[in-house]
């Protein structure tokens, strides 16, 4: 009894801080981040030699069911849906709750219309999406798509839970959802997929969107939230939200839009592109949703707070402190993935039905998608300041304009030049840098008060840090690979990765120390009050 009442109050326990909050996600996103490379593995090593046309099948299925979640659901959730929910829960939370549960049918219904069209024209999309396909898999990614669509309805439902307890500052128990989720579909690799093919896999991915939704369900009698079978769009709430999210619907529509065209492009080079680029990007990402995507989650509530209090000096001052904190961890880790990208993806997806040759293919992919991790570190930061200033049109703006730098980088490069995917990986960089840099001068632009040079000098003094670690790294890299160990060995290379990137990182804190960065003082502040807290035995439980 006594652990099941440890266990409920370490799920339900509030974070009252960002940095308390991120590390949440971190932990629990980095948990999730393990298990997927663990299933892209399997996942690979299972179907990458012998059915490897099913595997870019499979990819490309998700990107319709993907594009319709993404436009109904992310638009909603991140950009319109937490602030305006945030400000009505700490006003009156009954009617906070029929706001809530009016959008969550609104877009059932929307999502329901939009998934019929898709389920009967999936054959129409498919061609349209990955015209380099054959038609055998073209007849398979619509299957596949179609089964998958029932896996979003559970993630709908799941998301906007999430988002209702985050504001809850509820953080731990929501982001276990991703571990079930990929839980079942590792499982449906070795339990399903010998049956019935590359479709057990779609039918695992079904089942761990249900868990996804399950996990989360009995927290909300906790926060005392109550559901209303209504659908009243004359709540100005409701108006609210669907305003601010026409925009970021719209911007997230181009992101799709230039996901979908990589993904054109990649159909129309050799079998197994889309597989190789999507491990790549999987790799790139990893840190960003570790990082940078936990902190914008973890912030957006509590900057949404600052602007419904009018706290708008404190609310400039978290943007910029955060965006510092996110790029003290992000580039460091940048430099080190593009040191060690081939170890990485080695010991991440080597198999011996994994070639080596696929190895190398992918790690140089990797190499020109780098820039692109740092990039997300300030965008997803950036956007969701945006969303608590109530503003979703400029971040739409931006967007455009990178997908139009996108979708031109990428035409040139596969048309006019030989990189195939790492044309591909290398168009998806400039786009991003595109939408970082634009995103960062119209947010200064927005905001008042001083303070950004010193935030420009101090991502200086990170930069050579970081560089001062790469040096470091690179040269403990090469002395342990000439001199001490066979690296031919999956044990030796997994050592020297390690190692290396211990040492790399010891020099990057005593750097840190040196130039007296404020983001080592703050972590280091963090985790001493961390250690105390746990140390009375205080951090898990909530106090009687």
């Amino acid at each position: 009894m006594k652990l099941v009442r440890w266990l409920n109050s370490l799920f339900h326990l509030r974070q009252h801080s960002i940095l308390s909050a991120s590390l949440v996600l971190a932990i629990t996103f980095g948990l999730s981040a393990i298990l997927g490379l663990l299933r892209s593995k399997f996942l690979y090593a299972h179907f990458f030699n012998c059915c490897v046309t099913d595997l870019d099948a499979y990819n490309a299925a998700f990107r319709l069911p993907d594009l319709i979640f993404k436009l109904l659901v992310t638009g909603a959730l991140s950009a319109s849906f937490i602030p305006v929910f945030s400000s009505y829960l700490h006003k009156d939370k009954k009617q906070a709750y029929q706001v809530a549960s009016t959008v969550i049918n609104l877009l059932l219904l929307a999502f329901g219309v939009l998934s019929l069209i898709v389920f009967i024209f999936a054959p129409f999309f498919s061609s349209l999406v990955a015209g380099g396909f054959s038609p055998s898999q073209l007849t398979l990614m619509s299957q596949l798509t179609r089964i998958l669509l029932f896996a979003q309805i559970f993630f709908l439902i799941s998301n906007f839970l999430t988002g209702i307890l985050q504001v809850n500052q509820i953080f731990l128990l929501p982001s276990l959802s991703p571990l079930l989720y990929n839980l079942a579909i590792i499982a449906s690799i070795f339990l399903i997929a010998p049956r019935f093919g590359i479709y057990g896999v779609t039918y695992g991915a079904v089942i761990g969107a249900f868990l996804h939704l399950f996990i989360q369900v009995p927290a909300l009698k906790k926060v005392g939230f109550k559901y209303f079978p209504l659908v009243n769009a004359k709540l100005s709430g409701v108006r609210e939200i669907i305003r601010l999210m026409v925009p970021r619907s719209l911007s997230l529509g181009l992101g799709e839009i230039e996901n979908t065209v990589t993904l054109f492009f990649a159909s129309t080079l050799t079998a197994g592109s889309i597989s190789l680029l999507n491990l790549a990007i999987q790799v790139m990402y990893l840190p960003s949703r570790i990082f940078a995507t936990t902190v914008g989650q973890a912030s957006l509530p509590m900057l949404s707070k600052n602007i419904a209090t009018n706290q708008l000096d404190l609310f400039r001052d978290t943007v910029r402190k955060i965006i510092l904190q996110s790029l003290y961890l992000a580039l460091p880790i940048t430099i080190i993935i593009l040191i060690h990208r081939v170890a990485i993806v080695r010991l991440a997806f080597g198999a011996k039905q994994f070639p080596w040759s696929a190895t190398l293919q992918t790690a140089k992919t990797l190499a020109f998608l780098t820039p692109a991790i740092a990039c997300q570190a300030i965008i997803q930061i950036l956007i969701r300041a945006f969303y608590a200033l109530h503003n979703t049109k400029t971040p739409l703006y931006i967007s455009a304009i990178s997908l139009i730098a996108n979708i031109c980088t990428a035409y040139f490069f596969i048309n006019f030049t030989d990189l195939g995917i790492y044309g591909l990986a290398l168009s998806v960089s400039l786009g991003n840098l595109v939408q970082c840099f634009g995103l960062l001068y119209f947010f200064i632009k927005s905001v008042d008060g001083s303070g950004w040079n010193k935030t420009l000098y101090d991502s200086i003094r990170i930069f050579i840090s970081s560089l001062f670690m790469g040096i470091v790294t690179w040269l403990s890299l090469k002395v342990l690979d000439l001199f001490v160990l066979d690296t031919s060995k999956t044990i030796n290379l997994a050592f020297l990765f390690m190692v290396s990137t211990s040492v790399g990182f010891i020099a990057y804190a005593f750097i840190s120390l040196r130039f007296k960065l404020e983001q080592i003082q703050s972590y280091r502040r963090f985790f001493k009050k961390l250690i105390n807290l746990i140390s009375k035995n205080q951090f898990f439980l909530s106090s009687n």
